[in-house]
């Protein structure tokens, strides 16, 4: 019975560590969502980095109740193809509840006038 009663709270804890853990993703389309405090979330954007654009955290020293934590590229075209366009993913940690909004901007470089832009809104609880 102890062995039993053991066994249950072992996996009650891994599963309670494991649903902090998750990563939330947010789609290219999302501009607005939840997470728990201790989560992660990676924010998906299009981009063409050959063209001299990326996308920017413009609101960086604002923020919060996230921390920004990496951003990477991926690419599903052949190695070396100019002018194809990736993903860029951003990789955020809710550190503190409340609701913020995070501004990207799509320019060259942050004096640049950006050519787009998007606001997401994050809650943590």
């Amino acid at each position: 019975m102890k062995r039993l009663f053991y066994i249950s709270m072992l996996l009650l804890l891994m599963t309670g560590c494991q649903s902090q853990k998750k990563i939330v993703s947010v789609s290219k389309e999302t501009n607005e969502f939840t997470m728990r405090k201790g989560q992660y979330c990676e924010i998906a954007f299009r981009t063409n980095a050959s063209t001299g654009f990326w996308w920017q955290l413009a609101n960086k020293d604002e923020i919060t109740i996230v921390d920004s934590l990496e951003s990477r590229y991926e690419s599903d075209a052949p190695k070396g193809m100019v002018g194809a366009s990736s993903d860029r993913y951003w990789k955020f940690y809710a550190k503190e509840k409340g609701t913020q909004t995070l501004r990207f901007v799509y320019a060259r470089d942050k004096q640049d006038e950006a050519i787009r832009t998007r606001e997401v809104t994050i809650t943590v609880k």
